[in-house]
């Protein structure tokens, strides 16, 4: 079966879609999934112009939400000294940049957990009507943490295996 003809233009349409959808359903604005969307077909560093431009949306919108994306670490600026103007792109390995953003909130949310369990260690005094809810909202904290513990765990060493699988397929890259 012949799929029928799609056009390069089609499908970056589709990926802004799709990412204005992703991003809104994570609770951005969907005009941060179609920056993202736009970064990752730029072949080199764009302006706030050049992405107001392309997305017909006005570059005070584009300059508040593209700090969304730098604040979250999927885009970087480089600011230049010849034109005063700021320039954004998407790092080549945005995979590993995503990895390491999200296994250091999951080691952010741990380390909250484990601070909040020692509280309830050193809580005195449970009055008997609150020792069902104590003991629920401690219980529940035991399993986060497990959870986290292995979820950690399991990504433990990822970041070097996903170096290595990168290397594999783009040699010249490295």
């Amino acid at each position: 079966m012949k799929l029928p003809h799609r056009s390069y233009a089609t499908l970056k349409q589709n990926i802004s879609n799709h990412m204005s959808l992703s991003f809104e359903a994570e609770g951005f604005s969907p005009l941060v999934g179609k920056i993202f969307a736009f970064l990752l077909s730029a072949p080199k560093p764009v302006s706030l112009q050049e992405m107001a431009d392309e997305l017909g949306v006005t570059k005070a919108a584009i300059s508040v939400q593209v700090r969304t994306l730098e604040k979250h670490m999927m885009c970087h600026k480089i600011p230049t000294s010849n034109d005063r103007k700021d320039y954004y792109f998407i790092s080549d390995d945005i995979s590993m940049t995503s990895l390491q953003a999200n296994i250091q909130k999951m080691k952010r949310i741990q380390q909250q957990i484990e601070h909040t369990l020692h509280i309830f260690d050193q809580l005195e005094g449970i009055e008997d009507e609150e020792r069902s809810s104590h003991d629920a909202c401690k219980r529940r904290f035991i399993e986060m943490q497990a959870m986290y513990d292995m979820f950690l765990n399991r990504l433990d060493g990822l970041e070097e295996e996903w170096r290595l699988r990168r290397e594999q397929l783009f040699p010249q890259i490295e």
